[in-house]
């Protein structure tokens, strides 16, 4: 990759209400992925892993977890021009006001890196999944000499209502762009020539002389809707095809659906390649132990104590304790922050007890489920709910962060 010529800006997100109570107490990138992960470390590694390794994070919304976890996992070198750096909304002499959307966020933050000796700026959402190697990418827009590139994923037909949804020429040059179609009729002629629409993935190649500009030029507060439409409008625009597994994490069930995906025997998103590592906090915990236990097609973290239980297609979280003749299927369970912890002169012990039955369910950190409690989602039920226990989504039970789940008590979605 071309060191010190790209400089990349992560957008932390806004509220994540869509996946709320998971952003109860934290903001979306911050969320644990596949047992040990967070969010924010997917395009975190892909940056680096294509050697790009100027980074700024922009953030907004309950930032205490995430500022942390970027200070504790990616220290840079000292001696190099190499950092990941937190950019949290502030106020200012000239605003008081939040990150109106994306496009303002980094307006707001264009006098950390105006100066910066870099010939181009990548901007990337902070809640996507993909293993994007951005050197053919970079290639492809420095070739086109284009001021913008958009990044597109092919989707399907009923899928493209919520898009940005990209025409282009046989040169993939863009010629129009219309954000979130309500009908279909309104890009007619748009698909590609293998049938099929592409989408904006939210992610972008600008130049950075060319991002200024438009930042300058137009006071619109996001990307999506206006920026991008009128760069297209403005300077050269191109789209690269990624046709690789993508995946946008906008809903409790779309992010269930991810992380079960990643017990598949070969699955999309593969974290066993060597070369591609996606990086995250080393916690330096001892392996997982388990006892006489049946698991199938699961991932199970470091530090977890499992005995005498059943577990099937789910992701087991770092020091997860789960107890005898427990029953954990299609579940994500998030594992714990400690084994033990005195709080406020109450010692709590993060445990899932004995004769537990847990299906369809996201059981978030540092929850105390106590002997013989029944959680049980239904697949595809759309009648959502908000309780002191518990919520659902789409027929998945979501167990918030700390929560204690009373014995005997039972949940049915």
């Amino acid at each position: 990759m071309y060191r010190n010529k790209i400089l990349a800006i992560i957008l932390g997100g806004g509220k994540g209400s869509r996946l709320y109570p998971l952003t109860k107490l934290r903001c979306k990138p911050a969320i644990s992925l596949g047992g040990k992960y967070r969010l924010i470390d997917i395009p975190i590694s892909n940056c680096l892993n294509s050697r790009i390794d100027q980074i700024y994070i922009l953030t907004q919304f309950m930032t205490e977890s995430i500022h942390r976890h970027i200070f504790d996992t990616y220290r840079m070198d000292m001696l190099r021009d190499s950092f990941v750096r937190v950019l949290a909304a502030e106020q200012t002499l000239t605003s008081n006001a939040w990150y109106q959307g994306t496009a303002d966020a980094v307006r707001r933050s264009i006098r950390y890196f105006k100066n910066l000796r870099v010939e181009d700026i990548l901007i990337l959402s902070g809640d996507q999944l993909c293993a994007m190697d951005f050197e053919p990418i970079y290639d492809f827009h420095k070739n086109s000499q284009a001021d913008l590139t958009i990044i597109g994923h092919p989707v399907a037909d009923s899928e493209a209502h919520r898009m940005g949804i990209i025409k282009t020429d046989k040169n993939d040059r863009i010629l129009k762009l219309i954000e979130k179609p309500n009908d279909l009729k309104l890009v007619e002629g748009f698909k590609n020539k293998h049938g099929q629409f592409m989408a904006s993935t939210g992610n972008y190649f600008f130049k950075k002389d060319f991002l200024l500009k438009v930042l300058t030029e137009f006071d619109d507060s996001d990307f999506g809707k206006k920026i991008i439409p009128q760069s297209i409008n403005t300077g050269n625009a191109f789209h690269y095809p990624y046709n690789e597994y993508w995946e946008d994490i906008g809903t409790i069930k779309s992010f269930f659906e991810a992380n079960l995906k990643l017990t598949d025997p070969v699955p999309e998103l593969n974290l066993y390649i060597e070369g591609k590592s996606f990086f995250t906090h080393p916690r330096f915990l001892p392996a997982a132990k388990i006892q006489n236990s049946n698991i199938k097609s699961s991932l199970i973290s470091e530090g977890s104590l499992i005995e005498e239980a059943t577990i099937e297609k789910s992701v087991i979280g770092i020091r997860s304790v789960i107890d005898k003749r427990t029953n954990i299927s299609h579940s994500i369970i998030m594992g714990n922050d400690y084994y033990e912890n005195n709080i406020d002169g109450i010692v709590k012990k993060p445990k899932i007890g004995k004769n537990v039955h847990i299906e369809q369910a996201i059981i978030d950190k540092n929850v105390i489920i106590e002997d013989d409690v029944v959680i049980k989602g239904t697949v595809n039920n759309e009648h959502d709910f908000d309780g002191d226990l518990y919520s659902t989504r789409d027929g998945i039970i979501v167990i918030s962060k700390g929560t204690v789940i009373p014995k005997g008590t039972v949940i049915k979605a």
